[in-house]
């Protein structure tokens, strides 16, 4: 039911997706003039080296290797891998000051990209509440600009935790990777077998993420709370409600990801510009339905749709449903 609101909240605003490329696509044009202010010149003299390249060629052969079905290379990767990635680092042992400038430029522009982000994606947030709640056309900008003040606030928490989340989840799924490569005997069936469990606890990852997180941002824009309040109210999850986020979220990031790679190999590329904003958007419907659901609001799914979720009585059990 949620996925189903969610999606036809989606084509029924599909017009926002273009507003979100085109903000989507100014963050990427600020974040590659950061990154190439921040970390060209690191860069070059960290990653412009032999180790680097073996590393970049050996994931090359691995997928070639995989697709392919060579057994032969599959069955000596990891032992590869381990001494591609020890040889990287004691490269990266010799240039310590280049480490430190890379890596402290890498963090600050991902971190002022994500930011940006958030905004847009909080912004976005109003305006798909706007039609919810009274089917109202609001313009990006004004939003934008009205509800920055509490949408800078929350990124500044939300940004730098979820940061050290993914980069704990990305850890966590290359030990799996590694483990699943030197348990399984067989190579082949070791690298599927690698890749299928490291993308699924990924995926899982970012399911848990979205779901604990579902309730703040529709807190502060739909009932106006402040941000201490709305943290104290969104954690506030009962079993039922976090597994039906939860399965909902794994069942669109796994959707999105498949999505977004078939379209971009069919179309060389070109449907990503519609697909990735429209996978952030489908991501706030689901945030702001699922809200509306839950907390048993009435709101417009579409023009002459509205949504009133009832309770279910016993006495009454038939008249809890609507022709």
């Amino acid at each position: 039911m949620l996925f189903k609101n969610a999606f036809q909240l989606l084509v029924d605003n599909f017009k926002l997706n273009y507003k979100l490329l085109l903000y989507k696509a100014i963050v990427a044009v600020v974040t590659i003039a950061l990154a190439a202010a921040l970390l060209y010149a690191p860069l070059r003299g960290l990653f412009i080296s032999k180790p680097m390249e073996d590393l970049f060629k050996l994931f090359t052969d691995f997928f070639g290797a995989v697709t392919s079905g060579n057994v032969e290379f599959l069955g000596g990767f990891a032992e590869q891998l381990q001494a591609a990635v020890t040889a990287l680092i004691d490269h990266l042992r010799q240039n310590v000051s280049n480490i430190v400038l890379f890596f402290t430029g890498l963090i600050a522009v991902t971190l002022i990209s994500r930011f940006l982000d958030g905004i847009g994606n909080y912004t976005f947030g109003c305006l798909v509440d706007s039609r919810l709640s009274s089917y109202a056309d609001e313009p990006f900008a004004v939003t934008c600009i009205a509800n920055l003040g509490r949408s800078a606030l929350w990124q500044v928490i939300y940004v730098p935790v979820t940061f050290v989340y993914d980069l704990l989840s990305l850890a966590l799924c290359y030990v799996l990777f590694l483990v699943l490569l030197s348990v399984i005997t067989v190579a082949f069936v070791a690298s599927v077998a690698a890749l299928m469990f490291s993308v699924a606890l990924l995926l899982a990852a970012q399911a848990v993420k979205l779901t604990i997180f579902n309730d703040v941002i529709p807190l502060l824009v739909t009932e106006k709370l402040r941000l201490r309040d709305a943290l104290k109210r969104a954690f506030r999850f009962k079993a039922k409600r976090f597994g039906t986020l939860f399965s909902t979220y794994l069942v669109t990031a796994v959707l999105i990801l498949c999505v977004n790679v078939l379209f971009a190999l069919g179309s060389f590329g070109a449907a990503l510009l519609i697909t990735i904003p429209m996978s952030y958007l489908m991501l706030i419907c689901i945030q702001f339905a699922s809200f509306y659901h839950f907390e048993k609001k009435k709101y417009f799914l579409s023009e002459d749709t509205i949504i009133l979720p009832k309770e279910r009585t016993q006495e009454n059990f038939y008249d809890d449903f609507e022709v």
